[in-house]
C-alpha cells in the first residue's frame, strides 16, 4: 500500500473509512499484452521485437489468442501503484497483491482487516486464499508478545493445512500513513480448468508452510518462508539460517544453487559492524559460483527476541525432465544484481534492491535508483513496462517522501498506464548509513 495522496479517489485513508472507500475503483481493470523481447544467452541468437500498444490492444479486443505470450492484467490502478497485477502463461496465472492495510481499534482488528483486504484482492483476480503461495506480514511497532495474535488471525485466514502459504513476518518502523499498523502482501498461483498445476507445501507449522513448491509447464518455483536459526551474534545466526534455507529447498526438490532471489532481515542492523559479520556467516554456509539477487534490510524486530537474522527466498528448477535457463547479470560481492530464469514460457527477472549514493538527497537518490532499475531491466532484455512487482524500502520514511520517489519513476520513463503492484515500507536501515531508498522488483518478459 502506498500513500493515499496519490490515489485517484482522493485521501481515502486519512481516517477510518468505510469498506466502499477502502475498495475504491475495484471494478476498474486494464489488460495489456506483455512485450516480446529476446536476449542472447548461451547458444541463443538475439532477436528484438516489440509490438505497438495499439496493435496489442486490437488483438486483445478481437480475442485473438497468442499462445506463446503472457497476458498481464492491472486490477485497480491506484496512482503510483496497482492493487493487483496478474500475469498468465498458457493457462497458469500468477497474482501479485500489493500490500494491503488494516484498520480498527486493536491490533487484532488491523490484522483481520488487512487479511480480509488480501482475500478481496484475490477474488478480484479470480483466486482464493487457498491459492496463496507466499505472504509477507509487516507490523509497525511490533513486539514479540504480539505474535500469537497475528498467528491466530493468519490461521483463521488459511484454516486448511493443505493450503498454508510460505510466510515471513517482520516488524517495521513506519507504514505509508501514521495510523496504519499492519500491511500484508501476497503471491498466488491459479490455473484454468484442465491445465496442470501442482502446488506442494512442506514443513507446515502454525498456519504457514516452511516452503511451497509450484510446478507448471515443466518449471518448479519454490517459495521459502522466512527462516531463523540459533547462534550468538549475526555471523553465527546467518550461517545457521542459510543452512535452514538449504534444508527447506532440499525438501522441495531444489538447492541453494537454484536460488534466484533472497531477502535478509537483520534486527538493529549497523552497517559498519553487522555487514562484515553477515558476510562472514554467509561465506560459512554458501559456496556458490553464482549468487542470487538479494536485498538486505535493517529492521526493528523479528517474531522472537533471540533471533537477529531472518532470510526468505525464491528458487527455480526444471521439472519433469525440463531445463531452466538462468542468467546472472552483473555479479557483485555476495550477490548478483539481476537473475533471470526461463523454462518453456516467459522469462522471469529478479532484480536486487537498487540503491543510490549514500549521503545524497532523497531526490538525487530516487533519480539514481530508478536509473539503476531501468538499466538492470534493459540488461535482462526487459523494459519499464515489464516490471510487475516492486517493494520500496525507506529508512526514516515520512509522509510526502513517496511523491519524490514517484516523480523519479515518471522521469525515467516508467509508464503510468502499467504501474506495478507495490509495497512501501519504512524500515530501520539499509546497507549503508545515509542510504535513503532501495527498490527491488520482479519483471516478466516474453521469449
Amino acid at each position: 500500500m502506498l500513500p493515499c495522496a496519490l490515489s485517484s479517489s482522493g485521501p481515502w485513508c486519512e481516517s477510518a473509512p468505510s469498506r466502499a472507500r477502502w475498495e475504491f475503483r475495484w471494478r476498474e481493470t486494464s489488460t495489456v499484452q506483455a512485450s516480446g523481447t529476446r536476449r542472447r544467452g548461451p547458444g541463443r541468437n538475439t532477436v528484438a521485437h516489440r509490438l505497438p500498444l495499439s496493435i496489442l490492444v486490437g488483438l486483445l479486443a478481437c480475442a485473438i489468442p497468442l499462445s506463446a505470450a503472457a497476458q498481464v492484467e492491472y486490477i485497480d490502478p491506484a496512482g503510483g501503484f496497482t492493487q493487483v497485477v496478474t500475469t498468465t502463461n498458457a493457462g497458469v496465472k500468477t497474482i501479485f497483491v500489493s500490500g494491503q492495510v488494516g484498520q480498527g481499534d486493536t491490533l487484532r482488528e488491523h490484522v483481520e482487516s488487512a487479511f480480509a483486504g488480501v482475500v478481496r484482492r484475490l477474488e478480484q483476480a479470480g483466486a482464493t486464499s487457498g491459492d496463496v503461495v507466499k505472504i509477507r506480514i509487516f507490523i509497525k511497532d511490533f513486539e514479540p508478545a504480539q505474535y500469537p495474535t497475528i498467528a491466530e488471525v493468519r490461521l483463521a485466514t488459511f484454516p486448511d493445512e493443505n493450503q498454508w502459504p510460505a510466510s515471513t513476518m517482520i516488524g517495521v518502523r513506519e507504514l505509508a500513513v501514521d495510523s496504519l499498523r499492519v500491511e500484508i502482501e501476497a503471491i498466488a498461483v491459479v490455473a484454468e480448468s484442465g491445465v496442470d498445476l501442482d502446488i506442494e507445501r512442506f514443513s507446515p507449522s502454525n498456519g504457514f508452510s516452511g516452503a511451497v513448491a509450484v510446478t507448471a509447464h515443466g518449471v518448479k518455483t519454490v517459495y521459502v518462508a522466512g527462516q531463523v536459526g540459533p547462534g550468538d551474534g549475526v555471523a553465527e545466526q546467518t550461517a545457521a539460517v542459510w543452512r535452514r534455507v538449504a534444508q527447506r529447498l532440499d525438501a522441495a526438490g531444489a538447492s541453494l544453487a537454484d536460488l534466484v532471489k533472497a531477502t535478509t532481515y537483520i534486527v538493529d542492523f549497523d552497517p559498519e559492524t553487522d555487514l562484515p559479520a553477515y558476510r562472514a556467516g554467509r561465506e560459512q554456509a554458501l559456496d556458490l559460483d553464482d549468487m542470487p539477487a538479494s536485498t538486505l534490510l535493517g529492521i526493528p524486530a523479528l517474531a522472537a527476541e533471540q533471533y537477529q537474522v531472518e532470510i526468505d527466498g525464491i528458487a527455480v528448477v526444471g521439472a519433469d525432465g525440463n531445463a531452466v535457463d538462468r542468467e546472472f547479470i552483473d555479479p557483485a560481492t555476495g550477490f548478483t544484481q539481476v537473475v533471470t530464469a526461463r523454462g518453456t514460457g516467459p522469462k522471469v527477472v529478479q532484480i536486487s534492491g537498487q540503491v543510490g549514493r549514500p549521503g545524497d538527497s532523497l531526490e538525487d537518490q530516487a533519480d539514481q535508483v530508478y536509473g539503476n532499475l531501468r538499466r538492470r531491466l534493459e540488461a535482462a532484455g526487459a523494459a519499464p513496462e515489464d516490471l510487475l512487482k516492486t517493494v520500496i524500502y525507506m529508512p526514516d520514511y515520512s509522509r510526502g517522501d513517496f511523491t519524490v520517489v514517484d516523480a523519479a519513476r515518471k522521469a525515467h520513463g516508467f509508464p503510468d498506464d502499467r504501474v506495478p503492484a507495490a509495497t512501501l515500507l519504512g524500515i530501520q536501515s539499509l546497507f549503508a548509513n545515509g542510504a535513503l531508498l532501495e527498490i527491488e522488483g520482479i519483471a516478466v518478459v516474453e521469449q
